[in-house]
């Protein structure tokens, strides 16, 4: 054992002058470094929350305390803290501050704020192949088919946690939801079935036979019927919603790849990308009402219910077909990139939105007119469109750069680019929480992007 002599000794050398200096300097560059990260990090949200802070008009004197409140949830997140636990830990911060004089509401919001669009959220897990996504109003619940692992993915959208996994047919590939019988369906390619999902319980009802190789889904409200697009068989299959019965399978032309509802005329639309036309189906009767003319692949559709025209994107003549909803005839055929893949409709501009494929970029069609009114650069193969009507914003999915271009639908300008995980697919929106669900295949992952911040 040292003596109190020795154990003086060295701590006076351990604690001289010149020994401290060496630690410091050695230690000097990792704190430099550290430094300049947190303010790197705090910068940007500090300078957003001034911007907040005065739309609140709060007087610039009391800045302070809402900036170190600001900057404890931020720190909250850097620690690792997530979820419930995170907004735990914000609860009783807003409580402390609420103390200290500053006012309750204008916390609120500035933890919602920090929350939902400086502190990324997490993308969520899913089974494996996450192809796309539909959005249940009635439960407040996300569906996501997991192509690769022969199940849909249910999730909470409100906490944004997956809370089932139900097994369904082989690779399903779409979804759609009927709000009336408050169930979704699978497209699932590889076993020839549409999976019927109770949403009250999050299980399979029942797998329906349908043709080869099921690819587009649509919902009928006026008769309760669903629509399975059969790309292997040339034809549709006319699903009742009530009782899951095969009402009618109605041929159509050669792989007929998606399909579309005109509420206006009650009529189903399907696009023969092998026979390059569209078959229009009588949504009363079953009936093929006629069958008409398209560009080159049509593949995708879409309705604008405002000008009642149905559009058809013709992946092979790089062109886009309207038909008039009532008299089924051709109105124009629109040039659009190269191999357009996706159609979107925007009711508040009334605007129809081309996603180019080959092109990387995406065209933009008025309603009314028929014209091009822009061509919006998007990222690396863009094949899917989503419209958030909240923000009036469409989204396109960028698979070839694993991100997603966000565009304005009043002034078509490109708002952001929201970086996501590999091969982005089908996204979808959420009405009640101003999201934006994007499936990634590759990466397993759904990523949620903001609807009002354009931010994960």
């Amino acid at each position: 054992m040292r003596t109190v002599d020795q154990r003086t000794k060295a701590y006076t050398a351990k604690t001289a002058a010149a020994t401290v200096g060496l630690k410091i300097a050695a230690q000097l560059p990792g704190m430099k470094s550290g430094f300049a990260a947190a303010a790197n990090y705090f910068a940007p949200i500090e300078q957003q929350a001034r911007g907040l802070l005065n739309s609140l008009g709060i007087p610039t004197t009391a800045y302070p305390g809402y900036l170190n409140f600001t900057r404890q949830i931020c720190a909250l997140y850097r620690r690792g803290i997530r979820g419930a636990a995170l907004e735990a830990q914000a609860e009783t911060l807003r409580d402390l501050w609420t103390t200290r004089g500053l006012v309750a509401a204008h916390l609120e919001v500035i933890s919602f704020a920090v929350a939902s669009v400086w502190i990324p959220a997490d993308p969520i897990t899913t089974g494996t192949g996450p192809t796309a996504v539909c959005f249940n109003p009635t439960s407040n619940k996300l569906y996501v088919s997991n192509g690769g692992s022969d199940s849909v993915t249910v999730i909470n959208a409100a906490t944004r946690l997956p809370i089932a996994t139900i097994t369904v047919g082989t690779t399903p590939v779409a979804l759609t939801f009927n709000p009336t019988n408050n169930k979704v369906y699978a497209a699932c390619i590889a076993s020839a079935q549409v999976s019927v999902i109770d949403c009250s319980t999050d299980t399979l009802i029942v797998n329906v036979s349908v043709g080869s190789a099921p690819l587009g889904l649509c919902y009928n409200p006026a008769n309760n019927k669903v629509y399975a697009a059969n790309s292997g068989s040339a034809n549709v299959t006319v699903i009742d919603g009530a009782t899951n019965a095969v009402l009618a399978t109605v041929a159509a032309g050669t792989a007929p790849l998606d399909v579309c509802y005109n509420q206006t005329d009650n009529k189903v639309y399907a696009a023969n990308a092998g026979s390059d036309n569209v078959t229009v189906i009588n949504g009363a009767t079953n009936a093929v009402i006629t069958t008409v003319a398209a560009g080159t692949s049509p593949g995708t559709l879409c309705y604008n219910p405002t000008n009642n025209k149905v559009y058809a994107a013709n992946s092979g003549s790089a062109n886009v077909t309207v038909i008039d909803g009532a008299t089924n005839a051709v109105l124009a055929t629109v040039a659009a990139g190269t191999v357009p893949t996706s159609l979107s409709y925007n009711p508040t501009n009334n605007k129809v939105y081309a996603a180019n494929t080959g092109s990387a970029n995406v065209t933009i069609i008025d309603g009314d007119t028929n014209a091009v009114l822009a061509t919006v650069a998007a990222g690396t193969a863009p094949v899917n469109l989503c419209y958030n009507p909240t923000d009036n914003k469409v989204y396109a999915a960028n698979t070839g750069s694993a991100n997603v271009t966000v565009i304005d639908g009043a002034t078509n300008a490109v708002l952001a680019t929201v970086v996501v995980g590999d091969f982005p697919e089908r996204p979808g929106f959420d009405s009640t929480q101003n999201k934006v669900y994007v499936p990634c295949s590759v990466a397993h992952l759904v990523f949620v992007i903001d609807g009002r911040y354009d931010k994960p």
